[in-house]
Formats: C-alpha cells, structure tokens, sequence
C-alpha cells in the first residue's frame, strides 16, 4: 500500500525545526527522507502491521529525535489512491511526532 507523509510541524517551534533539522521517517528499521515543504510517498507492506514513526536530525548528525512510533493497522480494502498519514509535533523541539487523527 502506497501512504503519503505529511509533516505539519507546530507554528511555536516550526520556523526553527524547518530552519536547522532535517526530517527522517522510520518503517520498521528502514529510514526515509522526508521533506518539510512537500509530502512523500512510500510504499509499505501494511499486512503484517508495520512500525512507523517521524523524527528529526540536526544538521551536525546524531541519532533521529522526537520520534514516536505507531503500529499501522492491517488493511484489507483496496484504495485507489494513496492513504494520507500526518503527523505534527508539539510546541517544544522535543515533543516527539504523532500522527494526527
């Protein structure tokens, strides 16, 4: 199942986390880049319930920070299009990413 990531960064501390930190999302143990300005799309196997979760890197590297992972439920419909997941932080750099409901 193909899932579009969105990030929405909370308006207290998004100009810093846009201006100094990276975006990475974790499907299982894989990383993928992600992108402040634009959402991507990833391919996920969702029939075993995957593990995802959203995070951020500083520039001078590190490990990943804030990041909260769900478990995706398995889903047996088929979808003509691919399935939005958001997720947003809270007002402090390290409330962690959480998809939104």
């Amino acid at each position: 199942m193909v899932y579009r990531i969105e990030l929405k960064p909370h308006w207290i501390n998004g100009w810093f986390v846009r201006l100094f930190a990276k975006p990475a999302l974790i499907v299982d143990s894989k990383e993928y880049p992600l992108s402040w300005t634009d959402s991507t799309e990833v391919e996920i196997d969702d029939a075993s319930g995957a593990t995802i979760g959203v995070g951020i890197r500083y520039f001078r590297g590190g490990r990943l920070l804030g990041v909260h992972k769900t478990v995706l439920p398995s889903d047996s419909e088929p979808h003509n299009g691919p399935v939005v997941l958001t997720f947003r932080n809270g007002p402090w750099n390290h409330d962690p990413f959480v998809l939104a409901e």
